[in-house]
């Protein structure tokens, strides 16, 4: 068996965490990416739209209906840039979205190639966390990054991945390094803050407040605005003087 190429391999790491539909069209910029999600048809089906600003909008329509991730994915050049009226839409309504694009092969970037755009520095307004995978050895980290950093932020990640190294082998590192770095160990999940604190917590603050003879609280902007307390919830009886 043929050994993993970075399309087959990011398409498996969004599969890994939980991604089941992807909204885009083809094109030559990401014939790589749409092998890999041939090859894990199984596991995520494609939504083939009309236009690529379709595919944005409907990635941030699934992650509103779901709170779920929304994944759309667009050619390089203007494929890629008609992703960004729907990216702007999830940006400002707070919708987790990754949107994956292509990119000229790595030899001829910034040479004028032909559709040569540089769509991570067109989305660097847009995106909350915004790469280039420029080495296979980077998949899956860039990939559990990006969608933990949608997921945090409630917003928009950005990938946009080179040609050839779409279909390059999976893991490979095409260049010598001059320090001791190594891959980041990282993982396809994200744990949600809690909304509130845990209830011991809770009593302990509560209860240093109510032993203090004179109380002072400093606080900043945003504190929430007082909640009637339940028979289960931990009590504070200390007054503002």
């Amino acid at each position: 068996m043929s050994k993993p190429t970075v399309g087959e391999a990011l398409i498996a790491r969004l599969a890994d965490w939980g991604v089941d539909t992807v909204f885009g069209l083809p094109g030559d910029g990401v014939n790589g990416i749409m092998e890999g999600l041939r090859r894990n048809a199984d596991r995520i089906r494609f939504v083939l739209v009309h236009h690529e600003e379709a595919a944005a909008f409907m990635a941030v329509a699934h992650a509103k209906a779901t709170g779920r991730l929304g994944v759309c994915l667009a050619t390089s050049g203007p494929g890629g840039i008609h992703l960004a009226n729907g990216l702007y839409d999830a940006k400002l309504d707070h919708a987790p979205v990754l949107a994956i694009t292509g990119m000229q092969e790595s030899s001829v970037i910034g040479t004028a190639y032909q559709q040569e755009v540089h769509l991570d520095h067109l989305f660097s307004d847009v995106a909350e966390y915004n790469e280039t995978v420029a080495n296979p050895a980077q998949v899956p980290a860039l990939v559990d990054i990006a969608v933990r950093t949608a997921l945090a932020r409630r917003g928009v990640a950005h990938l946009t991945v080179p040609n050839d190294v779409q279909v390059a082998t999976a893991g490979d590192n095409p260049f010598d390094e001059v320090g001791p770095v190594r891959e980041p160990a990282t993982a396809p999940v994200w744990v949600a803050p809690p909304v509130r604190p845990a209830d011991d917590d809770l009593q302990a603050a509560a209860d240093l407040l109510n032993n203090a003879t004179k109380p002072a609280i400093l606080a900043g902007a945003g504190p929430a605005a007082p909640v009637p307390s339940s028979s289960s919830s931990p009590t504070c009886s200390a007054r503002r003087s």
